[in-house]
């Protein structure tokens, strides 16, 4: 080398050293205010994909919030195929959601339960078939004991660990997607495309906002619910309504030209939504998971909330539907 390069390499060497030191450092100030940007949300997310309803194709999945970690639940699961509407228990240590037994030459829509062994989800237990009967739409009561679901169109309840049926609206118009208030002391259900309560065995319609029919009730408290109505544009919207029959409020991020449906409350739904929205600009098709900030006004398709955490997206091209939460985590399934 000749003499004097040596010492003109090194400051070339040294400035190349700084250069990647302040880009690793700016890149790193950008990374954090890009997560700082999005809201950090706790507990677990579970929901599931499918092709379509009939296609019997569903898996469910759970998202670790705070991480944005992916499990798939039941993969090894043998005795039940196509898992959908996953709901939590009061204790996050049981879930139950509808499904088909395997191996039927026909399939058949039953009410199953797993529960969680500190590892991973049992294996699924049938508590209502086959029986020949849609037995859809379970939900738990708020103390956990019990799941209430639809059959062939009538409420029915069972508990937790199977057992005889109760039957609550026999001989009435058909009832679907029942859902309690925190009290457990009303139930929230769809008929004819309106909402209605059932209390004592008193039906009360709730008042509706503006469109067509509505479904997708969920209780938020003792006193509101969230529910989807058809729009007179024939696109979806959510709105919470009011066990008072006050007039129902519609949310910010509804679209005009673009479906929003099947919200679920984080916590008590003051600060946080999850729903599904068939926003047609987000690089996915079909039904994509979002999060509503109703403090910060603004919305979210949900893997803007885990970049630079994960290498792939939560939302895929099939439907992701079906969100529901519990503040428990799970770290070993």
């Amino acid at each position: 080398m000749v003499k004097g390069l040596s010492g003109v390499f090194m400051k070339r060497r040294v400035a190349i050293s700084f250069a990647l030191i302040i880009i690793a450092a700016l890149s790193a100030i950008l990374f954090a205010h890009l997560r700082n940007s999005v809201p950090s949300l706790t507990g677990t997310l579970i929901y599931h994909r499918y092709s379509s309803y009939d296609a019997w194709d569903a898996s469910l999945w759970m998202v670790d919030l705070p991480s944005g970690r992916q499990t798939q639940v039941g993969a090894g699961w043998r005795g039940m195929v196509s898992p959908i509407n996953a709901h939590f228990s009061a204790d996050g240590q049981t879930i139950t959601f509808m499904g088909s037994n395997s191996g039927l030459s026909e399939k058949d829509w039953d009410v199953f339960v797993s529960q969680w062994d500190g590892a991973k989800w049992g294996e699924p237990t049938n508590l209502t078939g086959p029986n020949g009967a849609r037995d859809e739409d379970p939900k738990f009561s708020p103390d956990g004991d019990t799941i209430i679901y639809k059959e062939n169109g009538v409420l029915t309840t069972v508990s937790k660990d199977g057992g005889a049926k109760k039957y609550l609206t026999t001989g009435e118009s058909e009832s679907s997607m029942p859902f309690y208030s925190p009290d457990g002391k009303t139930i929230l259900f769809e008929r004819d495309g309106e909402i209605f309560t059932l209390v004592n065995g008193t039906t009360t319609q709730m008042r509706s906002g503006a469109g067509r029919s509505s479904y997708y009730p969920i209780a938020l408290d003792n006193q509101s619910f969230l529910y989807t109505r058809v729009q007179d544009s024939d696109h979806d919207a959510i709105y919470r309504g009011y066990f008072d029959r006050r007039p129902s409020v519609r949310f910010f991020f509804n679209s005009k030209v673009w479906d929003t449906s099947d919200s679920y409350p984080l916590a008590d739904g003051t600060r946080f939504i999850f729903y599904v929205s068939g926003n047609f600009l987000i690089p996915h098709g079909g039904y994509n998971l979002m999060v509503a900030d109703l403090k910060g006004k603004k919305s979210y398709d949900i893997d803007e909330l885990f970049r630079g955490l994960r290498d792939r997206d939560l939302n895929s091209d099939f439907e992701e539907l079906g969100p529901a939460w519990t503040d428990v985590r799970f770290t070993h399934e």
